[in-house]
């Protein structure tokens, strides 16, 4: 009978000593907080974005940032099927608009609480993720696109810059003449190409034509003569041999333009980088960002740009409560401020673009400086169903599928359902 007694409470104790391990273990494990990032080893916010991590997770003992690092592309379709799982990550790479806006309609992402901080990030970098007055993204970076072009290769053989239309095609005509591609694009992706529709459209109607025809505002639509007039100037760039051969065919690289191979590429400030890697000697001699073309007759200006956040990131509906203060904190921190301009960026926290070294970024951001309008790229400012449409059409009008006023019929007749489904669910 002793023995039975001895053994029940030695049986006691065991328990009580499990449940009690088991909390002060459970007590101790720090919170995990997912976050996926497009900064994979080739991108220009790699290093930064890695340092960043690790100082967090080596200063902090409760909470642990664990990044996962996808590449652009794959991370757009990884994220949907995720989020469509109800599996969306604690912290997402966003670049705001209206793919980020559907996703706050949806109930995927909450607001941001930046507490004191807000003041620290520009409003530029701030705005396209902002929507009724409230922030769903933080912001990594400021980003804009340029015409990168080879100047000496048009100064070779005796051809103006391009800053305007006619003298762009007629450069496209002197460079294919003389055995180089005028153009690099790589548009398989279909958002390389965007970028010329996107500024056509503003070049030639104005600031306001997007924004009214995708709002359905003051009458405007996308039918509307500026929307199929910059359909045909890219069909004119196509009669012009503006393009390398197979253009919708081949993925965006640096491939011929860093090479010399070919004379211009519109992409964003952070092409800088791969040609870098393609040929840094070149790129440093020869090659300038210009900014896109003025159309004659156009109501555009030079100084309106195509462009907003480079990289954001946004904050899971159901990331733990700790997921705002560890982003601030990293994406706020002075030493990630001063990795961002090192890596040849544009900074979105304030003052930080003082530390750019490279003459390139600062002539970009000197242009940015000056910018009196920066629209964000259709298909990050769509919803995301018209915004396929967009770059459908788009892809097409380069492929000479389709005809401009087809193409622009088609983007207003998906507008149209896309309004109509919106007021359905609204009712």
């Amino acid at each position: 009978m002793r023995n039975k007694r001895l053994l029940a409470v030695l049986l006691t104790f065991v328990v009580m000593f499990s449940f009690f391990a088991t909390r002060s273990a459970s007590a101790q494990a720090p919170v995990t907080i997912k976050m996926w990032s497009i900064a994979v080893s080739s991108g220009q916010t790699n290093a930064a974005e890695l340092a960043m991590v690790d100082r967090f997770n080596k200063a902090h003992k409760d909470v642990q940032v664990s990044l996962s690092l996808i590449q652009n592309d794959d991370f757009k379709l990884q994220s949907q099927i995720a989020i469509a799982a109800g599996q969306a990550p604690d912290i997402f790479q966003t670049w705001g608009g209206g793919v980020l806006q559907s996703y706050v309609a949806a109930g995927v992402v909450r607001d941001v609480n930046f507490g004191s901080s807000l003041s620290k990030f520009s409003a530029g970098a701030l705005a396209p993720a902002t929507f009724n007055g409230k922030h769903y993204g933080v912001p990594v970076t400021l980003a804009s696109v340029f015409l990168w072009t080879n100047v000496d290769l048009l100064t070779a053989n005796k051809l103006p810059m391009p800053d305007t239309w006619a003298n762009f095609i007629a450069d496209c005509k002197g460079l294919k003449a003389a055995g180089i591609t005028p153009v690099q694009v790589g548009n398989k992706d279909k958002w390389p190409g965007a970028f010329w529709m996107d500024y056509l459209v503003m070049r030639i109607g104005g600031t306001s034509t997007f924004t009214d025809a995708s709002n359905h505002a003051n009458g405007v639509k996308f039918t509307d003569a500026p929307f199929v007039a910059a359909g045909k100037a890219i069909q004119d760039a196509v009669d012009a041999n503006c393009f390398e051969a197979g253009v919708n065919g081949n993925p965006y690289d640096q491939s011929l333009i860093g090479t010399g191979q070919a004379a211009m590429q519109l992409q964003g400030d952070w092409n800088l980088g791969g040609l870098k890697q393609v040929d840094p000697d070149l790129t440093a001699k020869s090659i300038r960002p210009l900014t896109f073309p003025v159309v004659e007759g156009g109501k555009g200006a030079a100084t309106d740009f195509l462009g907003g956040t480079g990289e954001a990131f946004a904050i899971s509906a159901k990331a733990p409560a700790q997921a705002d203060a560890a982003l601030i904190e990293m994406l706020s921190s002075d030493q990630f401020g001063k990795d961002i301009a090192a890596a040849s960026l544009l900074p979105a926290l304030v003052g930080y673009d003082k530390g750019i070294q490279d003459p390139l970024e600062q002539q970009m951001a000197k242009s940015l400086g000056g910018a009196t309008y920066v629209q964000l790229y259709w298909d990050q400012f769509l919803p995301p169903a018209l915004a396929q449409v967009s770059l459908q059409t788009t892809q097409d009008l380069f492929g000479k599928t389709t005809t401009p006023e087809k193409a622009a019929g088609d983007l207003e007749a998906a507008a149209e359902k896309a309004a109509a489904a919106a007021t359905a669910v609204s009712k």
